[in-house]
């Protein structure tokens, strides 16, 4: 399931979401001058920039600190950062709008920090001469996004692409709550191994992300309200 949109939501540009797409779509670029440089500078440059799993404790709190960071802006291929991009277009406005641009970027680093961490304790990182665990890409972040919108809006209707090749391709208005439940629940699953295949996905940070987004969002309803329901959104698109 793929989200094309989320109905009703507001056309107001998220200036702190959109900063931050295209802070990773320059990275991105930067990525793949160096790529075109030859085989292997790329890998050379993300284990440089990236965090090393392997390599917490063997180096200072400060450079494992910055290299948490500069992975919160590194991607792996074309699909990786656009797919990323596209999420927190989608997810990020409202919790934007809630929050306010300057808090939003703040969560939106937390949510980083804290997906990093899971990954770290969870994502049995098995480590190698040749493999030390990079971990890149802003998923674990805009998995806490996500988190934030389940509970700001759980019923806002979410219009989903499901399947993948026509004539088997339909289009469904899905809850958030369900859309969001269901992406949940196939992180959990994939990152135990009881479905699909093994894959460098880091489960663990978007789970541990996830859960940063709703505990945050919990306490921060507790004191600001969250929005009422627009029982005409539906009407918006």
């Amino acid at each position: 399931m793929f989200p094309l949109t989320v109905i009703g939501r507001d056309k107001k540009i998220p200036k702190a979401a959109v900063v931050i797409i295209v802070i990773n779509l320059l990275v991105f670029l930067w990525e793949l001058s160096v790529d075109a440089q030859g085989e292997g500078f790329l890998k050379a440059a993300l284990q440089n920039y990236g965090l090393e799993v392997c390599k917490i404790g063997q180096q200072s709190v400060a450079t494992t600190g910055l290299d948490a960071f500069r992975s919160l802006f590194l991607h792996a291929s074309v699909a990786h950062v656009l797919g990323n991009m596209w999420f927190l277009y989608l997810f990020g406005g409202l919790v934007e709008r809630y929050l306010g641009s300057v808090k939003f970027v703040l969560a939106y680093l937390a949510f980083g920090v804290m997906a990093t961490l899971a990954h770290v304790l969870f994502g049995n990182t098995i480590c190698t001469i040749s493999d030390t665990g990079v971990v890149i890409g802003a998923s674990g972040a805009i998995a806490g996004v996500m988190g934030c919108f389940l509970i700001l809006k759980p019923r806002a209707k979410v219009k989903t692409m499901v399947g993948l090749i026509r004539p088997f391709v339909w289009s469904l208005n899905i809850p958030a709550f369900v859309f969001l439940g269901y992406w949940l629940l196939m992180d959990v699953l994939q990152g135990v191994g009881w479905i699909g295949v093994e894959t460098d996905v880091a489960h663990a940070a978007h789970v541990g992300g996830f859960l940063a987004g709703l505990a945050f969002m919990f306490l921060a309803a507790m004191v600001k309200p969250l929005p009422k329901p627009d029982p005409l959104e539906h009407l918006a698109d």
